[in-house]
């Protein structure tokens, strides 16, 4: 795999990390409530896809995936899972800035 082949996924991530804040900021309620609700469906949405991700790349590699995921999802789930919360290291901490951000933007509500 090549440089470019790892940074883009990772640059993909921390824009995710980024953007994804602002976009549920536009329906989410102001407040408390309103910024963990946030916090949270970013994470499970950068999650799900970093997970998808590394799911694509090993199929690619790899014919048995799915039938192995199928066959003993207690083996690879984990697996992959792992993989997902290992990549957190580079999304999370944008994450939580861009999230820590959204006060600012706030009309009704006072921080």
């Amino acid at each position: 795999m090549s440089a470019f082949g790892i940074a883009l996924p990772v640059v993909v991530l921390i824009l995710l990390a980024i953007i994804l804040p602002f976009l549920w900021a536009l329906v989410l309620p102001e407040g408390i409530p309103g910024l963990i609700v946030n916090f949270v469906l970013c994470a499970l949405v950068i999650s799900m896809a970093v997970f998808t991700y590394f799911i694509i790349w090993h199929m690619g590699r790899s014919d048995a995936v799915v039938p192995g995921m199928l066959d003993q999802p207690g083996v690879l789930l984990p697996f992959f899972f792992g993989w997902a919360g290992k990549t957190s290291l580079f999304w999370l901490p944008v994450l939580v800035l861009s999230v820590a951000a959204q006060p600012r933007r706030w009309k009704e509500v006072v921080w």
